[in-house]
């Protein structure tokens, strides 16, 4: 009990308590003890989203980097090559029978049809991870928003960047075969050469961070005196606009008449890719 001693004429002030040492010392240590809490959560927090945002750079130019391996690996019977990546908070899928390729050509004899169904390769991030906005879509390689591209050098897998929530609580990177026309003119003749790579999925045998593509199979077909030639990729798992931002239709991705020369020759190449994911030989 402490005793204050008033003014003049005025007597002792009784029954004031203070605060002891030992119980002030016990609230500031909760105090500290909350405040460094506090401080640690934030820095977990900000170092996780440092550390999946890096992830997901990683892995976009890893998939870049696939999607040209593909056109190494696919004009090759049995070629293998195989490609590690990094994954801490996100997955490496592979999603069969996503795409319906269909090309369509007519000659005299009439109007006939050739489709393969391929599968495409992602890569998915948790949005409680990293995130960007609903409805994001960025074409990473190449950056023409197509699934049919013409020339020697033109690219047969392209790589986009989305998150669209109505297909899952996911940003993705998705690898997907396009198509490669050629146009060449031998000895006179126009010719019309078509490059298709169909993915498929192959069991994996481990559990590390890679990718395997391997060549298992090439495909060609000549077809002379062609007058038309028409490309059509559909989606089979999702609505178009989930491949390009500006689909032929709800379902139809690309819907692609090329011009050709009457008389011309059409030359189809369709190699099967075997992908398998965790594999490292």
């Amino acid at each position: 009990m402490i005793n204050i001693r008033g003014g003049r004429g005025r007597g002792y002030i009784r029954n004031v308590r203070g605060v002891s040492p030992a119980v002030s010392a016990v609230i500031l240590t909760a105090a500290i003890v909350v405040l460094v809490l506090v401080a640690m959560s934030f820095a977990t927090t900000f170092l996780e989203a440092r550390i999946s945002e890096s992830e997901f750079a990683s892995v976009r130019q890893f998939m870049q980097t696939a999607a040209v391996q593909v056109d190494d690996v696919a004009w090759t019977p049995w070629r293998t090559q195989t490609f590690r990546h990094s994954c801490k908070y996100g997955r490496m899928i592979f999603i069969s029978g996503a795409l319906n390729y269909t090309i369509c050509y007519k000659n005299a004899s009439g109007e006939y049809y050739i489709s393969e169904l391929s599968g495409i390769l992602a890569y998915e991030m948790p949005i409680s991870k990293y995130n960007m906005y609903d409805g994001y879509f960025d074409l990473v390689y190449p950056t023409s928003d197509s699934l049919v591209f013409k020339g020697a050098t033109a690219p047969v897998a392209r790589v986009f960047a989305i998150e669209k929530l109505s297909t899952g609580n996911y940003v993705r990177l998705v690898l997907n075969p396009c198509v490669r026309v050629v146009e060449a003119n031998v000895s006179g003749e126009k010719q019309y050469k078509v490059y298709l790579p169909i993915l498929y999925k192959a069991e994996p045998k481990g559990n590390n961070p890679t990718v395997t593509f391997t060549s298992t199979q090439l495909s060609s077909l000549v077809i002379p005196n062609v007058t038309e030639i028409r490309i059509v990729v559909t989606s089979l798992i999702y609505d178009a606009d989930f491949f390009v931002k500006s689909p032929a239709s709800v379902d139809k991705i690309t819907d692609e008449v090329i011009d050709v020369d009457d008389g011309s020759t059409l030359i189809l190449y369709i190699s099967e890719v075997k992908v398998s994911i965790g594999v490292h030989p």
